[in-house]
C-alpha cells in the first residue's frame, strides 16, 4: 500500500511544475482581486434594551395609562424588532445622516468612496426641495478657507469649472444645496478632489435595511437587543446605528406622548365637573350647619349606621361607575371616527377591550390616510370595522349600566332598610354625616386625578423613552468578507487542484502504456524487462565499454533470459510486436549485440518480408537475404549471412529482395533449414519478425524458436493491442512469451521513468 502511494505521488510529481505554475497563477490573481475588486465589509453591532423602567417618567411610563384603563401599548419585543427593521424608521435616518450625499476619491484603478466626516466640508441638501435628479454631479476642490472650485461634464463632454463660496446656495439640475467648511485647523493644499455623487435615498435605506440584523441577545426573552449592520466605512455604519436608535427613540417618545396628551385633556374636563361637585358640597355642609345651629356633631353611630355606611359606599361607587358610563355614551354620541374614545374607571374587561380594538383601528385609519390621503380604498373596510366596534361598545355600555341600575336599586332598598333602624340617630347627626360622606368621596376622587394629571403633565413636557443603549456600535478589526488568508489558501488549492485534475484526466483519457502497472494490470504474462530511451545515434548501444543506463538495461535483459531458461538450452529468440514503431528491430539488434559481447556467436535474420528495417538501421546492404533464400535454393547460407563489423560475434542476415508473396514464403521449408543450419553453427539467434498484431508472418516461425519476446513501447502502444498478448498466452500460440517494455526513461534523480524516447523502428 505504501509503495503504492509512493508510485502515485512520483506520477503526480513528474508534472512538478505545472503545480508550480498553476499555484504562481491562482495566487497572483487572488492577489489582484482582494487588491481592486473586494470591497472590505466590517460588521457594526451594538446592544440596546427596550422597555427600560429606569429610563421611564411621568406617571410610571406606560403604568399611568393602564391605571386609568386606557389603551395599553404593545410589550411584544418581536414587535418592536419590526418597528426597527421597518424601512420608513430606515429612511427618516438616511435622510437625517444625508447620506444621498456621496463622496469619492480618485484611487489608482477605480474610484474610493469616502465618509464625509473624513473631509474639510461637507454638502448640505435643502431640506425643503428634495433632490430631482441623481448621479456624478461634478468634482469639488478646495481653493481656500473661502471657496472651492467645481469642475462638472457637459452633455457634449466639455468640462466647465466654476468657483463658489462656502454657503453659497448652488441651484442646479439635482437640486438646491450648499457646501458648509467644517472648523478646525484644516490643511487645504493636502487635501484631493472629491468627487460629488448625489443617490438615491429610497435605494439606500433599502440597501442598508436588508443588511440590518436585530434578534434578541438571550433566547428565553427580554428586552436586550443585538443590532447590527456590514459597511465598507466602519465609522459611517456606526453612526447610522447611533442615529437610527435615536430615531427610533424619539419617535416612540412623540407616539406616547400623543395618548399623554390625550389622557390629559379626559382628565381636565372631569376635574371641572369635580370642582363644581365640591363646591355644591362644600356649600351645603356651611348652609347645614348654619341652618341648624351645628358647630361640632359627635357621631355615635351603631352597628346599622356602619352596614349603612357601607352600603352608601357601594351606592357611590355605583353611581360614579354609571356617571362614567354616561360620560361614555356621551362621547360616543358626540365623537367621530377621527377621535379616540377615552375613558377611565370601567372595570369590565370586555368593554375594554372593545375600546382597545376600536382605538388600534382608529389609529391605523389615521396613519393610512396620513400617508396616501382619504381615497384610500382600504378606508371603506376600515370604517366599516370601526362602525361595528362603535355598536360593539354602545351594546356593552347599555348592558353595563343596565345592570349596574339593578345593582343601584337593591343597594337602596337595603339602604332604607338600614335607615329605617338607626331611626333612633339624631336627624340633623345623620344628614350632616351623608353630606360629609358625600364630600369626602368626591374629594377624593378630585385628589386623584389631580395626581394624574400632574404626572401626565410632567411627561409630555419632559419626554422619555424607555431604550437605553447598552453598549455603543463599535466595528470590527478586520473585514468579515476580505479576509485574505482564506482566499489566498483557496487560491492555493485550487492553482494545486487544476493541474491534479488535468494530470488525472490526462492519465484516465491515455488509452497508452505509460507504466510497467500497466502491463500488469492488463495481462499476466511475464516482464523480461523495461529498456531506457536512447539518445544515442548508433542504433547499437551495447558495447564493451558503454556503460549508459540502456546498455545496461540490455544487459539486465540477457541476465533474465538465462535466469528464466532454468538450465535448458535457448538458442532462438523471436521479437514481435503489435505494429510498426514500437523498436523491435531495435530490441533485436542489442539483444543479439549484449549476447555476443559474452564471446557468444549470435546472429540476428530480418524476417521482417514486408518492411525490412534490420540492414537499413545497421546501414548495411540488404541485397540478397532471407526471401533470396527461400526463392533461390542454390543460394548457401553463407551468401546471405554477413558479419557485422563494429561487434565481434555478431552476424547479420537481411530481409533480401521484398517479394510479392511475403506470407506465403514464410511457410516455406527453407526457413526450417535455414534456422536449423545456424544452431548448428550459432550459439544464439534472434529472428526480428514482422509485427504479430497486424500480420501472421510470425507464427510460421512458432515451432522454430524457443522463446518469443513481445515488445510494448511506453507511450506508443495502445492498452488494447494486450489483447494480442492474452490471445496468444492463453491459447499458447507462442510459449513461452514475455513482454520488454521499451522506451522508458530515466529522470534527473537517476530513477527510471516513463517518458518519450527514441523515434529507432
Amino acid at each position: 500500500m505504501e509503495k503504492d502511494i509512493i508510485k502515485i505521488l512520483a506520477s503526480y510529481l513528474r508534472y512538478w511544475y505545472l503545480f508550480l505554475i498553476g499555484a504562481v497563477i491562482c495566487l497572483a490573481i487572488a492577489f489582484f482581486y482582494l487588491r481592486y475588486n473586494v470591497t472590505p465589509e466590517y460588521y457594526i453591532g451594538g446592544k440596546i434594551l427596550l422597555n427600560d423602567k429606569e429610563q421611564g417618567g411621568g406617571a410610571g411610563g406606560m403604568e399611568s395609562f393602564n391605571s386609568l384603563g386606557l389603551i395599553k401599548m404593545s410589550q411584544n419585543i418581536q414587535d418592536e424588532i419590526g418597528v426597527l427593521q421597518s424601512y420608513d424608521l430606515m429612511k427618516s435616518t438616511i435622510d437625517e445622516l444625508g447620506f444621498a450625499v456621496g463622496y469619492y476619491m480618485e484611487g489608482r484603478f477605480s474610484e474610493i468612496e469616502v465618509y464625509e466626516s473624513t473631509l474639510p466640508f461637507k454638502v448640505v441638501l435643502n431640506d425643503s426641495l428634495p433632490l430631482t435628479n441623481y448621479g456624478t454631479f461634478g468634482t469639488l476642490t478646495i481653493v481656500d478657507e473661502y471657496s472651492f472650485n467645481i469642475e462638472t461634464v457637459n452633455d457634449d463632454d466639455t468640462v466647465v469649472k466654476k468657483t463658489y463660496d462656502f454657503g453659497e446656495t448652488l441651484s442646479t439640475d439635482f437640486g438646491t444645496f450648499s457646501v458648509e467648511l467644517k472648523s478646525g485647523n484644516l490643511n487645504f493644499k493636502s487635501q484631493s478632489p472629491v468627487v460629488i455623487r448625489f443617490r438615491n435615498p429610497d435605494n439606500i435605506a433599502s440597501n442598508y435595511n436588508n443588511k440590518l440584523q436585530i434578534y434578541p441577545v438571550y433566547e428565553n426573552g427580554g428586552g436586550l437587543l443585538e443590532i447590527g449592520l456590514t459597511d465598507a466605512i466602519p465609522e459611517r455604519g456606526v453612526d447610522l446605528i447611533n442615529k437610527l436608535i435615536d430615531v427610533y427613540a424619539r419617535n416612540s417618545a412623540e407616539h406616547k406622548n400623543v395618548l399623554s396628551r390625550a389622557t390629559l385633556k379626559l382628565i381636565d374636563e372631569r376635574l371641572e365637573l369635580l370642582i363644581t361637585d365640591l363646591d355644591s358640597a362644600e356649600k351645603g355642609v356651611e348652609s347645614y350647619k348654619q341652618s341648624n345651629a351645628l358647630t361640632d356633631v359627635s357621631s355615635d353611630a351603631s352597628r346599622f349606621i356602619q352596614l349603612a355606611d357601607e352600603t352608601d359606599r357601594q351606592l357611590a361607587q355605583l353611581r360614579t361607575e354609571i356617571s362614567a358610563l354616561e360620560a361614555l355614551e356621551v362621547s360616543l354620541r358626540q365623537s367621530s371616527n377621527s377621535n379616540p374614545i377615552m375613558a377611565y374607571n370601567i372595570n369590565n374587561a370586555v368593554l375594554s377591550n372593545s375600546i382597545v380594538n376600536y382605538n388600534l383601528a382608529l389609529q391605523k385609519r389615521n396613519a393610512l390616510v396620513q400617508s396616501s390621503g382619504t381615497g384610500n380604498p382600504q378606508l371603506i373596510e376600515i370604517d366599516r370595522e370601526l362602525n361595528e366596534n362603535r355598536s360593539i361598545i354602545a351594546e356593552n355600555v347599555r348592558g353595563i349600566k343596565l345592570q349596574l341600575t339593578r345593582n343601584q336599586r337593591d343597594l337602596m332598598n337595603k339602604s332604607s332598610q338600614y335607615r329605617s333602624k338607626i331611626s333612633s340617630v339624631p336627624t340633623a347627626e345623620r344628614a350632616l354625616q351623608e353630606i360629609n360622606r358625600d364630600q369626602g368621596l368626591k374629594q377624593n376622587l378630585y385628589l386623584f386625578l389631580l395626581q394624574k394629571r400632574e404626572e401626565e403633565a410632567l411627561s409630555v413636557s419632559v419626554p422619555f423613552s424607555d431604550t437605553r443603549i447598552i453598549e455603543y456600535p463599535k466595528s470590527t478589526n478586520y473585514p468579515i468578507n476580505g479576509a485574505k488568508t482564506p482566499i489566498y489558501l483557496g487560491a492555493l488549492l485550487f492553482g494545486l487542484f487544476v493541474p491534479f485534475v488535468w494530470i488525472f484526466v490526462k492519465d484516465k483519457l491515455n488509452t497508452k502504456i505509460t507504466s510497467r502497472e500497466d502491463i500488469e494490470a492488463l495481462t499476466d504474462t511475464p516482464i523480461l524487462g523495461a529498456i531506457a530511451a536512447s539518445n544515442e545515434k548508433d542504433v547499437v548501444v551495447v558495447k564493451e565499454n558503454n556503460v549508459a543506463p540502456v546498455a545496461e538495461l540490455f544487459r539486465l535483459m540477457r541476465h533474465n533470459l538465462k535466469f528464466l531458461s532454468q538450465g535448458k538450452e535457448k538458442k532462438v529468440f523471436m521479437v514481435t510486436s503489435s505494429k510498426q514503431g514500437e523498436g523491435k528491430t531495435f530490441i533485436a539488434i542489442n539483444l543479439a549485440a549484449s549476447l555476443a559481447i559474452t564471446g557468444k556467436k549470435a546472429v540476428v535474420i530480418g524476417f521482417d518480408l514486408r518492411a525490412p528495417k534490420l540492414m537499413k538501421e545497421l546501414s548495411s546492404p540488404n541485397e540478397i537475404g532471407v526471401s533470396d533464400y527461400i526463392i533461390d535454393k542454390s543460394l548457401s547460407i553463407q551468401d546471405i549471412i554477413t558479419p557485422y563489423q563494429n561487434q565481434k560475434n555478431m552476424f547479420l542476415i537481411g530481409s533480401g529482395s521484398i517479394p510479392p508473396n511475403p506470407g506465403e514464403l514464410m511457410l516455406s521449408e527453407r526457413i526450417e533449414e535455414l534456422v536449423t543450419t545456424l544452431k548448428n553453427e550459432y550459439d544464439y539467434i534472434v529472428l526480428d519478425t514482422p509485427p504479430i498484431g497486424k500480420v501472421a508472418d510470425a507464427y510460421s516461425l512458432s515451432n522454430l524458436v524457443d522463446t518469443t519476446l513481445y515488445v510494448v513501447r511506453h507511450n506508443y502502444t495502445n492498452k488494447e493491442d494486450l489483447n494480442i498478448i492474452n490471445d496468444i498466452s492463453d491459447n499458447k500460440k507462442l510459449d513461452p512469451l514475455m513482454i520488454v517494455l521499451n522506451d522508458i526513461k530515466m529522470d534527473k534523480a537517476g530513477v527510471y521513468s516513463y517518458g518519450y524516447g527514441n523515434n529507432l523502428k
